[in-house]
């Protein structure tokens, strides 16, 4: 009699799809108190070759359905451009600033 074996993981095939389509994982923290509505982030390079370290960041348009703290999304991004300068008072601890491309939530 023959028998086969079987493989099973627990990371879905959608998964393997973003974590490829995405150069970043991170954690929405809250709302930044010092530059409007923008949120804090914890980012997560999942690239070695970024410009972006991991650490805490202020994601500048971010869609709204993902400020929500304690959220786990995916997401691309870049540096402001010169023209996006945004004024923040100094209430707060200073972190860096990137702007979101795209994000997926994702899947715990």
């Amino acid at each position: 009699m023959t028998h086969g074996v079987f493989f099973a993981g627990c990371e879905k095939d959608d998964d393997k799809i973003i974590k490829k389509d995405y150069n970043f994982k991170a954690t929405v923290i809250s709302r930044g108190i010092d530059c409007g509505e923008t949120f804090i982030i914890s980012l997560k390079n999942l690239e070695t070759d970024s410009e972006f370290k991991d650490g805490i960041y202020y994601a500048h348009k971010l869609a709204s359905e993902f400020k929500v703290p304690e959220l786990k999304i995916y997401l691309n991004c870049r540096q402001l451009n010169p023209d996006e300068g945004v004024a923040c008072t100094t209430l707060g601890p200073g972190y860096p600033h990137l702007v979101v491309i795209n994000s997926v939530k994702a899947e715990e």
